[in-house]
């Protein structure tokens, strides 16, 4: 062997050892990181998360994170439950891990009551800044949730494509930015679709400290005490050429009470009864029922439609200062 080729040898050998030895280095960084997310999340929120025979690996350029089962634990008790997650990383962008998980997997609720979720695509994606996690993606297609409800009566929610992002502002952390977009929303009820036309949801808001809110009823009552609300910059559902818009803010009181005003409206109302009829389907009673009320009781809005103020205080919650029902506290 002349000496070039040694050269060529031993170069190709150190950069294989010192590439090894940054993968096993990136290796321990992501191991430390879940486990320091996975804590802080259980210590800030109280949600526990169990990956059973988590396993690490990925050589040369990817880093690769497999549970052979995965429980997510709420505040609430209730449970998502899935037979395995497998993320998958680059040694490229240790800021980021996507998951995606193995069926059957389902949520169960406090009370025992099981939903079963399938979905032809259901992927997570991880973001992560200064060694814990401060990014969440969910994405998922043809999304279908079924089971009993409170009542016993069977459930079943079909998504066509959903898309929530949850993330912390770099100006204020303890605050969290939700977006979601929902398309082919459809719920069912028993024999009855209370959807009967497809519906799109859209969702900006900002949840104030939200480790505080998303601990569980027993914190909200700290979670006010600190000054914490949820702003709501935009919830808006369109079905048949209508479009329903909320805005508005809302904080719970001393004694557990929910406090919110905001102003909803209604825009092409009319033309949800004619997408209807031409499908060859009727109104629910429910939304023949809310498109009567903006004709009744809102007034016209800057662009055309049809806007009601809504105000919850002391429990009752009133529409253009008419009251409308009441609310049990939730503390």
């Amino acid at each position: 062997m002349n000496r070039a080729m040694r050269w060529a040898v031993w170069t190709i050998v150190t950069v294989a050892v010192l590439w090894t030895g940054a993968w096993f280095g990136a290796r321990w960084w992501l191991a430390d990181t879940i486990v320091k997310s996975v804590a802080d999340l259980s210590a800030r929120n109280s949600v526990t998360v169990d990956c059973t025979d988590q396993r690490i690996g990925g050589w040369p350029f990817d880093l690769t994170v497999t549970c052979d089962g995965l429980v997510v634990t709420f505040p609430d008790g209730g449970r998502f439950t899935t037979a395995g997650a497998h993320g998958n990383g680059s040694i490229f962008d240790l800021r980021r891990l996507d998951f995606r998980f193995d069926a059957p997997s389902s949520y169960t609720a406090p009370d025992g009551r099981q939903l079963d979720l399938a979905a032809t695509t259901f992927v997570t994606s991880i973001g992560f800044s200064g060694g814990r996690a401060d990014r969440l993606a969910l994405q998922a297609t043809d999304l279908s949730a079924s089971g009993p409800l409170a009542g016993g009566t069977e459930g079943r929610l079909t998504i066509g494509r959903g898309d929530i992002l949850l993330a912390r502002p770099a100006e204020r952390p303890v605050d969290a930015n939700i977006a979601a977009t929902v398309d082919s929303f459809a719920l069912a009820v028993g024999d009855t679709t209370l959807t009967p036309l497809p519906v799109r949801l859209t969702l900006a808001a900002t949840l104030g400290e939200a480790d505080m809110a998303a601990a569980g009823p027993e914190a909200l009552a700290g979670w006010r005490a600190a000054g914490g609300k949820l702003t709501l910059h935009r919830l808006a559902a369109e079905l048949g050429g209508a479009t329903l818009t909320l805005s508005g803010e809302g904080t719970v009181s001393e004694t557990g009470l929910v406090e919110a005003e905001g102003q909803v409206t209604g825009r092409d109302l009319n033309a949800l009864t004619a997408a209807a009829a031409a499908g060859g389907k009727s109104l629910t009673p429910e939304i023949a029922g809310l498109v009567m009320a903006f004709v009744f009781m809102g007034t016209t809005a800057d662009d055309g439609g049809r806007s009601i103020g809504l105000k919850i205080e002391d429990g009752v919650v009133a529409a253009n200062g008419r009251e409308i029902g009441r609310i049990a506290p939730l503390f």
